[in-house]
């Protein structure tokens, strides 16, 4: 769906991809694949270089719960008029 010098961001994205991988719909999913591991790796080494803040935000995060001291989503929004 060409406008013009443009097309429409799916249109584009389908005609990019249907060239770079000259139709061959096994080799995209296969190159999807790939990616998503490599995020999903990222992801964890990231999650354990941080381990120890992460705890820390989720035991804070809990206790304020137990204790009381967090506020509904609607309660913050209705006291800021959002």
């Amino acid at each position: 769906m060409n406008r013009g010098n443009r097309c429409l961001p799916a249109a584009c994205y389908h005609t990019e991809l249907a060239s770079e991988y000259q139709g061959d719909l096994s080799l995209a999913l296969a190159d999807l694949v790939h990616s998503r591991e490599g995020l999903e790796e990222i992801a964890d080494r990231s999650e354990a270089a941080h381990e120890n803040t992460l705890r820390a935000l989720r035991d804070r995060a809990e206790a304020d719960f137990r204790e009381g001291r967090t506020v509904a989503w609607e309660d913050l929004k209705a006291r800021h008029g959002l």
